[in-house]
């Protein structure tokens, strides 16, 4: 017997014995529900104009609801709640990625980080280094701190 995502949420609120495999977790599993597709549907019509948008992830709420995230090809990134039974928006807000400046410890790195999209700075107070200020240099798209490594040390 198959269920519906609706079935299984509504489930899983009044008891927590519902075992994890019984939920569909996969994005083309809850995309191939119905309801889900409404919620993505109604959440991708009420993204910001201006090209194509498309949905980026779905997962799974409580209370009769699903979170979707809508994107476009300019990097603008929605977070949406729509109610599973009727499709219904409640919610759709901007997802902002920090920009930054990002400190790092020296207690965590006692060299300055290094990363293709961001640069570093050291932060001394006292003449006591505390850490490093790391700050996008604009080579990369969005907020990127993917690359965090430190600086090998000098003999």
């Amino acid at each position: 017997m198959k269920l519906s995502l609706l079935s299984l949420l509504l489930l899983a609120l009044v008891s927590d014995k519902v075992l994890a495999d019984d939920m569909p977790m996969s994005m083309p599993d809850m995309l191939a529900d119905k309801d889900v597709m409404q919620a993505a549907n109604a959440c991708l019509a009420r993204h910001p104009q201006g090209g194509n948008s498309f949905v980026e992830n779905v997962y799974p709420m409580n209370r009769g609801l699903v979170g979707v995230v809508t994107a476009d090809s300019s990097g603008r990134r929605y977070d949406c709640y729509a109610e599973l039974e009727s499709g219904k928006v409640r919610n759709s807000a901007p997802i902002i990625e920090p920009r930054g400046p990002l400190f790092v410890s020296v207690r965590q790195m006692a060299a300055p980080p290094k990363g293709e999209c961001f640069s570093s700075s050291p932060l001394v107070i006292g003449r006591q280094l505390q850490g490093w200020l790391l700050t996008q240099s604009g080579k990369c798209s969005g907020a990127s701190w993917n690359g965090i490594e430190t600086v090998p040390k000098s003999p």
